[in-house]
């Protein structure tokens, strides 16, 4: 300081202290890469898994639409029979009936990307969105068709239960029944052509009608969505 040289002691420690906030945003800068590098990582194994369960998925829609389709034909020839001679009390009793069912949706995969904390989907940002509209918009949506179908034959069930009176209709083998066979056969026959169980079954049709297109759309939907995602993947690795 006597020698007037505060100047020079004083740009040296602003340069000391330059160097270090420099090396401190390199240190950052790397430690901020190698967890990009490791969430890029993750996030790969995530979308593998998410390929597969929307692989899983596919087969779930194939078996349902196999079973709405075949549903649909029977109904179509049972209703479109003019005369019942041919059926059983068995038969006809099935033939009667409607029923419904659900897809299974697998969503581990979906579960991992939402707990994993990544926040940066980098060059996966495009297929992570149409990832979360699958799972948060098409699965919902498919999933409200099948349980209005549900309620739908709830209310057939409640038909055949409680306010159809002329027939016992057995739901479980090995009940015995009141009626003979061939009394039922006359009865089941009568309500073939009669309006209500008619109008049941055609209910029933229009609603198979409604997910066999909405199971076609939804495949073809995944199988998009699915190879987007393993383009990503080849792509970015």
């Amino acid at each position: 300081m006597e020698k007037n040289k505060t100047g020079k002691y004083i740009k040296y420690a602003i340069g000391e202290i330059v160097l270090v906030v420099i090396g401190i945003l390199i240190a950052l800068q790397i430690n901020n890469w190698n967890e990009s590098r490791k969430d890029q990582h993750e996030l790969t194994n995530i979308l593998q898994n998410i390929v597969t369960d929307m692989r899983v998925d596919a087969l779930s829609l194939k078996d349902n639409l196999e079973y709405a389709n075949e549903e649909n034909k029977r109904i179509k020839m049972f209703l479109n029979n003019k005369d019942y001679s041919g059926f059983t009390r068995d038969s006809l009793q099935k033939s009667l009936q409607v029923y419904s069912y659900h897809s299974i949706w697998r969503t581990s995969g979906f579960d991992n990307l939402k707990n994993s904390g990544i926040t940066e989907y980098g060059e996966y940002e495009k297929v992570v969105k149409r990832i979360k509209d699958y799972y948060d918009q098409w699965i919902p949506m498919i999933k409200s068709l099948e349980d209005d179908f549900e309620q739908s034959v709830i209310k057939s069930d409640d038909y055949w239960r409680f306010e159809e009176k002329s027939y016992e209709l057995i739901y479980e083998s090995g009940l015995h029944s009141d009626q003979s066979d061939e009394a039922a056969i006359v009865i089941l026959t009568a309500l073939a052509k009669s309006p209500i169980p008619r109008k049941i079954l055609i209910t029933n049709y229009q609603f198979n009608e409604e997910l066999i297109g909405a199971y076609e759309s939804y495949m073809l939907g995944i199988d998009g969505t699915v190879k987007e995602i393993e383009d990503a993947l080849l792509e970015v690795n």
